[in-house]
């Protein structure tokens, strides 16, 4: 295990959080602790309310702690907008169509790589209070 990952796995590893008032809990694990994970970055487990993101990757063992970094977040961010939306009840109807937009990777994906650029420019703009209800 890499520096890297071993300090996400320090922050996030059982960290609890709010998904529209339903609790998820954030795992890190590797495809031996959880073989769901096996050719998988990550999953939102909608039934147990769990995020588990993969901490094992076999590209990980090249890269540098900072690349690290900045994938596991992407992932856990890709993860958490799955929460939103299944809590959002947007997944329910989704279950019945194939190709429904609640289900697009490349959807989850644009958010979760562009959130924090849309979040710059709200904080530069003020726009978001900190006390969010």
């Amino acid at each position: 295990m890499t520096k890297a990952v071993s300090q996400l796995k320090h922050k996030y590893d059982k960290k609890i959080v709010s998904i529209l008032g339903t609790d998820y809990t954030v795992l890190l694990r590797t495809p031996k602790e959880d073989p769901a994970l096996t050719n998988l970055c990550g999953y939102c487990s909608y039934n147990s309310h769990e995020i588990v993101i993969n901490c094992d990757m076999y590209y990980y063992k090249d890269k540098k702690d900072n690349w690290i970094k900045n994938d596991m977040k992407e992932v856990l961010r890709h993860e958490i907008f799955h929460a939103y939306f299944n809590e959002s009840g947007l997944m329910q109807c989704a279950c019945q169509f194939d190709g429904a937009w609640p289900k697009n990777e490349e959807l989850i994906d644009w958010l979760a790589l562009q959130s924090p650029k849309v979040f710059k420019t709200f904080d530069e703009l003020e726009l978001i209070d900190r006390e969010v209800t």
